[in-house]
């Protein structure tokens, strides 16, 4: 559509278009008085002297609804993306300005709304000028134009290359076919419906098509605000959309821009002062173009990463065509509106936490990541991260928040905990000992003893002895809750862990004692999704991204439903989740919310400060942050500066939680009613011998060389959380 000149035909094209003309104009009996040759005498001849191809063309042409961009919208309804092959927005004739629609028709087609869809006056003198050698002159009216672009967009959009060459080849035939189409299709629109669909068709720019995204492309307005100089502009531009692209020739875009002041000059469309205005003003100084790219490289880095996880959703999706190839068509062409579930409030507190707390090009390299849901709907409502999204250097695309796979160190102990109540034990038993040593056959599985290597939990001075399962999950204490994996279905542990979400290459974790205190690895989606399923009662609700998706008319394509269903017990989701408030209320300093309102939530710290965590929820939230190096995630964390402060080490309670999670929370949530947390019955409270309370309140990394348990186990390890 963007070939230059495409409307110029040669002398004896033009000469064979007459005569072919008047055969066909006075079968259907639209020439009259204005014609230059009279039709009376020579229309037999003329009949005869037509094309055989005019009887064998159909009447009617199918006038299809061009390609049009694609939209991506949070929840409050702004614009997150736009997907295009084509730069197109469609608009109705109410939306155009009449100043557009007046300069449109005097460069392209001054006698528009005289004739019939063709111009026998153009026609004649075109042939006429060309035939004396003034040059090659175009007859096209702006319905052959449509008609033309109206051909090739039905063969973009069906991916048909031949009917794409056939709307655009130089041959008397094409024009034949253009002439008896325009003819039949002002026989069914109105002149109106014409100069609108050919606004919205007619190619402005390189890849920018229609009025309407022209006008946002050159001048960020719409094409309702264009004065007469923006018209003057854009009209000039259809004849060669690429050669007069004014971001790129602005010297022969205001040539031609003045060319088109001209005319409307000298028919009237403006007055003398307003041309004499237009020709002084430079080309450069109308300019206020939009340059953001298509897709989620054209969104805000703050959102690009979801945006990248809708798309993800989006082209997985067979409602949407039968392969993944269909899909992206469909997206770039079908004008589609994809309303997420993404709040810009939320995602904003979510940015600035991460950001704030290692801003974006930190020196130290650390990077951190954030994704809430809703337990209720499983709807994204913020995912981000503290990187920004491209291919440059320094830049990523990667997910951290989504696709990431990192250690969760003690947050795992939730699985444990999950499996201590479904056998019915409660928090207040005595759980625990001096004893850090257990043999190859100290765990069963389903009544039947295991055999592993000989085990020992690596834990901080002082973590010894009995104590509560409260107290153990407060402190994090790793040989208490490897004593819990000794007294349970252990194999039971790592499937409830799988029926939360959390893989082993697809697989259920294997069932290692090192693996109960933190080797397995997941995606901090992954890790929200399983804390949002004990918030919502023991029913997890899928991941989702988008709402509604539609077409161009607004018809619903698809409505997205919460897809929930029960892992555990409502009785055993409410009694973790009452356990993981207690202990959070208790033991967790560093780690509040505004307006004292209550949460749960567990850390998680691995190796080295590796890999750092905070995982948590209120009854209508459920958040997972995470810190450390997404690109190698072995990688230490301490002896390091993160913005601008040395930290000998990290960990997720007194970094993630009080930096990181608990400001996020805070914000997320203010102006909303606090809510209370589950009051489950966990037990009843009994005095147990309590150890001295450690000197530091910082986790202990469990020892890979002490893991046993197996290869996989030895590469990984866990840390004791923040304690007393």
């Amino acid at each position: 559509m963007s070939s230059s000149h495409s409307r110029y035909m040669r002398p004896a094209q033009l000469v064979a278009l007459l005569l072919a003309f008047l055969s066909v104009a006075t079968l259907m009996g639209v020439v009259g008085a204005g014609m230059l040759i009279p039709v009376a005498g020579p229309a037999a001849l003329t009949a005869k002297a037509a094309p055989s191809i005019f009887d064998e063309l159909p009447d009617n042409m199918q006038v299809v609804e061009p390609a049009e961009e694609s939209h991506m919208l949070d929840s409050t309804g702004a614009v997150i993306a736009r997907f295009y092959d084509k730069q197109r927005i469609v608009v109705p004739a109410s939306n155009i300005a009449d100043v557009m629609k007046s300069a449109i028709v005097a460069i392209e087609d001054k006698r528009f709304y005289e004739h019939h869809g063709v111009d026998p006056t153009g026609i004649a003198r075109a042939a006429l000028n060309n035939l004396g050698g003034s040059g090659t002159q175009g007859a096209s009216t702006i319905t052959q134009q449509y008609v033309r672009n109206t051909l090739q967009e039905r063969g973009y959009l069906e991916g048909d290359a031949d009917q794409v060459a056939a709307a655009t080849e130089q041959t008397k035939e094409r024009k034949l076919r253009e002439i008896k189409y325009a003819l039949a299709l002002e026989q069914k629109m109105s002149k109106e419906d014409i100069l609108t669909g050919y606004l919205n068709i007619a190619p402005f720019g390189p890849i920018t098509y229609g009025v309407e995204a022209a006008s946002q492309r050159y001048f960020s307005k719409s094409a309702s605000e264009l004065d007469y100089l923006d018209a003057a502009l854009l009209a000039g531009l259809v004849q060669s959309p690429v050669e007069y692209d004014p971001l790129s020739y602005p010297e022969a875009a205001q040539e031609r821009r003045d060319t088109v002041l001209q005319v409307m000059l000298d028919q009237a469309v403006i007055t003398p002062e307003e041309y004499q205005a237009g020709v002084d003003t430079p080309v450069d100084a109308m300019l206020s173009p939009t340059n953001a790219s298509q897709g989620c490289s054209g969104a805000d880095s703050a959102v690009a990463y979801f945006c990248d996880y809708v798309l993800g959703q989006f082209l997985a999706d067979p409602a949407f065509g039968e392969t993944e190839a269909e899909r992206e068509h469909f997206l770039k062409t079908g004008g589609l509106t994809i309303r997420t579930t993404l709040d810009p409030n939320k995602q904003g507190h979510a940015f600035n936490a991460l950001t704030g707390a290692i801003p974006v090009d930190d020196p130290s390299d650390v990077d951190d990541a954030l994704v809430s849901v809703e337990p209720a709907t499983g709807n994204i409502v913020a995912m981000a991260q503290n990187t920004v999204y491209g291919v440059e250097d320094g830049q990523t695309m990667s997910n951290y928040a989504a696709d990431g796979s990192f250690q969760v160190g003690s947050t795992f102990k939730v699985f444990t905990l999950i499996q201590w109540f479904k056998e019915g034990h409660t928090a207040y038993q005595s759980v625990g000992s001096k004893n850090r040593d257990y043999g190859s056959a100290a765990f069963t599985c389903d009544g039947a003893p295991i055999y592993t290597d000989p085990y020992r939990v690596n834990d901080l001075a002082g973590k010894d002895g009995p104590m509560s399962v409260l107290k153990a999950t407060g402190l994090s204490v790793n040989q208490a809750f490897v004593n819990m994996a000794s007294r349970v279905d252990f194999c039971q542990i790592f499937q409830t862990a799988y029926d939360f979400g959390i893989t082993e290459n697809g697989e259920v974790p294997e069932a290692f004692p090192a693996n109960v205190i933190g080797s397995s690895s997941a995606s901090p989606l992954e890790m929200a999704t399983a804390f949002a399923t004990l918030a919502n009662h023991g029913r997890m609700c899928m991941p989702n991204s988008m709402t509604t998706v539609t077409d161009r008319d607004e018809v619903t394509l698809k409505e997205y439903q919460p897809d929930c269903h029960e892992v555990v017990s409502a009785e055993v989701a409410d009694k973790t989740a009452t356990l993981l408030s207690q202990s959070a209320s208790q033991y967790y300093r560093s780690t509040r919310l505004a307006e004292g309102r209550p949460f749960a939530a567990k850390s998680g710290t691995t190796d080295s400060n590796s890999n750092t965590w905070l995982t948590g929820f209120t009854p209508s939230l459920a958040t997972s942050a995470w810190v450390g190096h997404a690109a190698a995630s072995t990688t230490p964390v301490n002896n390091v500066v993160i913005n601008g402060v040395f930290h000998s080490a990290i960990y997720g309670e007194t970094f993630v939680g009080q930096n990181i999670w608990a400001p996020y929370m805070s914000a997320a949530l203010a102006g909303t009613p606090v809510e209370a947390m589950p009051q489950a019955n966990i037990g009843t409270p009994v005095a147990l011998p309590q150890p001295e309370p450690a000197e530091a309140s910082e986790e202990q990394p469990q020892s890979a060389a002490a893991a046993g348990g197996g290869a996989e186990a030895a590469q990984t390890a866990e840390g004791t959380e923040e304690e007393e």
